[in-house]
């Protein structure tokens, strides 16, 4: 196996999860409170006249960067070649989609207005690296909107799953960004009314426990998944306006500065 290789796996998620992420994405409670938060950013951030050049580093299956292909000129990259796969059968146009590394994006310098970044560059071991490399790419005074696993002590079988190298809490997390040559404007916690009851999930998941290191993403019945998709899409709502002491994640906002 070669080292390109060797280093694509592992930054990338098990491959059956991303049947799962596809299989799941439209419905799942988590996805629609996520695509809400998504939603306001873009409102806040993109131009109206869809001229904003977006970068999704990590797009997955591709259900985000549906929404930045419309409010943009949108490019999706991602490590994995079966994710790229789920984005076209969303019917997600090629020349928008590339198989590459955070590490080394495949534009540019000063190409981009607005980069998104979910749960992804946890998954680098050199994560400084991959903010640095996104930033590249930005445009002066562009920004860089993370969303990252928080608490390490929350490490379970998810995290092996999806792939994640590292969980962060909010002081390292800020560190790492203004390392890689950005300044934070904003840093909160987000999923925080339902962190008690996905605490204790992840202590009853930890990793090889039950001998199974899957997600969390399982079909729920479809009155609790409407509840909780309310729950989370009430709280996406106000989290750029309100900072939160706690959450199973961080949010990032953050300029390049030079």
């Amino acid at each position: 196996m070669s080292s390109t290789r060797e280093t694509a796996a592992s930054m990338a998620m098990l491959p059956r999860e991303y049947r799962v992420m596809f299989e799941i994405e439209q419905e799942y409670w988590w996805y629609r409170g996520l695509r809400v938060l998504v939603q306001e950013l873009l409102a806040r951030y993109a131009r109206r006249d869809g001229s904003t050049r977006i970068l999704d580093a990590g797009c997955g299956t591709g259900k985000n960067l549906e929404l930045f292909c419309e409010r943009g000129d949108a490019r999706g990259v991602d490590i994995s070649e079966n994710a790229i796969g789920f984005c076209r059968l969303r019917g997600i146009s090629p020349d928008r989609l590339m198989v590459a590394s955070i590490l080394d994006l495949p534009f540019p310098d000063h190409f981009f207005d607005l980069a998104f970044s979910f749960d992804v560059i946890c998954n680098i071991q050199d994560d400084v690296a991959a903010f640095a490399e996104i930033r590249r790419t930005l445009k002066p005074n562009g920004l860089v909107i993370a969303q990252m696993p928080a608490f390490q002590w929350l490490w379970s079988a998810h995290d092996v799953a999806v792939g994640h190298k590292y969980r962060y809490t909010e002081h390292a997390l800020r560190d790492k960004i203004t390392r890689a040559g950005f300044k934070v404007e904003t840093l909160t916690f987000i999923n925080t009314t339902l962190f008690p009851l996905i605490a204790l999930l992840r202590f009853a998941r930890r990793p090889g426990a039950d001998g199974d290191d899957t997600s969390d993403l399982t079909p729920l019945p479809h009155l609790l998944n409407e509840g909780l998709t309310r729950l989370f899409s009430a709280e996406m709502r106000r989290a750029l306006d309100h900072k939160l002491p706690y959450g199973i994640s961080l949010l990032a906002i953050a300029r390049r500065v030079d």
